[in-house]
C-alpha cells in the first residue's frame, strides 16, 4: 500500500507546476484591462474573500502550528513582513513629491512582487510537500491574489521585464526543489510568515476594496464558498 508520504515525493514536480500557473496569470493579467466596472468589483470583492478567508482560517494556523514547533520568536517574522512594507511605503509617500510619487509606487510595487513571489514559490514546495491539500489551497489563493492584484497596474511596456517579474515564482519553485533538503524547518517556517506578513498588508490595505468600492455579497459568496472548502479539507 501506498502511503501518503511516498505519494508526495511522486509528485515533486506539482509544486513547479503551480508556479508555472501563477507566472502564466502574472504575465496576462497586467496585461487585462476590464473595462465594466461592475464586473471588476464583483471579481476584487470575491477575490478578497477568498484571500483573508484562506490567511485567516488555514494559512496563518498552519504557520502558528510550524512556530509553536520550533520557536515562538518565528512569530516576530509576520511583523517583520507587515512592518517592512508599511515603512518602505510611507517613506516613499513622505519623500516624493506628486510628479514622481507614481513612479516610486511602481518600483517599490515591483520589487516587492518579485521577492514575494520568489518566496511565495518557496511556499509552494513547503506547503504541497506536506500536504498536497494544503498546497492546492495555497495555489488557488495565490493565483486569485496574482490575478486581482496586477489588474490595477500599468502594463509593462517591456516584453521582457514582463516574463522578468512573471518568472519569479518559477525561480522560488525550482531553487526550492532543489535544496529543500538542506534547508532548515526554521527556514521555511520564517518565510512563511514573511509572506503571511506581506499579505496581511496588501490584501486589506489595497485587495480589500475600500469604503463604497467593491461589492459586499461578492465578498461574503468568496468569505462562504472558501471557509467551506478550507473546513471540507480538515477531514481529508
Amino acid at each position: 500500500m501506498v502511503d501518503a508520504a511516498s505519494i508526495v515525493n511522486e509528485l515533486w514536480f506539482l509544486p513547479v507546476m503551480f508556479a508555472v500557473v501563477v507566472s502564466i496569470v502574472y504575465f496576462f493579467s497586467n496585461k487585462l484591462k476590464i473595462k465594466n466596472k461592475n464586473a471588476k468589483n464583483k471579481i476584487v470583492s470575491f477575490s478578497a474573500g477568498v484571500s483573508i478567508t484562506y490567511l485567516l482560517l488555514e494559512f496563518f494556523p498552519r504557520f502558528t502550528e510550524g512556530a509553536l514547533q520550533v520557536h515562538r520568536l518565528l512569530f516576530l517574522s509576520v511583523l517583520f513582513g507587515f512592518t517592512i512594507h508599511h515603512l518602505i511605503e510611507k517613506e516613499i509617500y513622505i519623500h516624493h513629491h506628486k510628479h514622481g510619487l507614481i513612479k516610486m509606487l511602481s518600483l517599490e510595487e515591483n520589487m516587492f512582487s518579485y521577492i514575494y513571489h520568489i518566496v511565495v514559490g518557496g511556499g509552494f514546495v513547503y506547503l504541497t510537500r506536506t500536504s498536497i491539500v494544503e498546497g492546492f489551497l495555497y495555489f488557488i489563493t495565490i493565483v486569485s491574489y496574482t490575478f486581482v492584484s496586477t489588474l490595477p497596474t500599468k502594463p509593462h511596456q517591456s516584453v521582457m521585464k514582463s516574463l522578468t517579474l512573471a518568472s519569479s515564482t518559477i525561480i522560488g519553485a525550482v531553487l526550492m526543489t532543489i535544496a529543500y533538503d538542506y534547508v532548515p524547518l526554521w527556514v521555511h517556517i520564517f518565510l512563511m510568515g514573511l509572506a503571511i506578513g506581506v499579505l496581511i498588508f496588501t490584501v486589506t490595505r489595497h485587495h480589500i476594496p475600500f469604503g463604497r468600492h467593491g461589492r459586499a455579497d461578492y465578498f461574503t459568496l468568496g468569505l462562504i464558498l472558501y471557509s467551506a472548502l478550507i473546513m471540507a479539507s480538515w477531514f481529508v
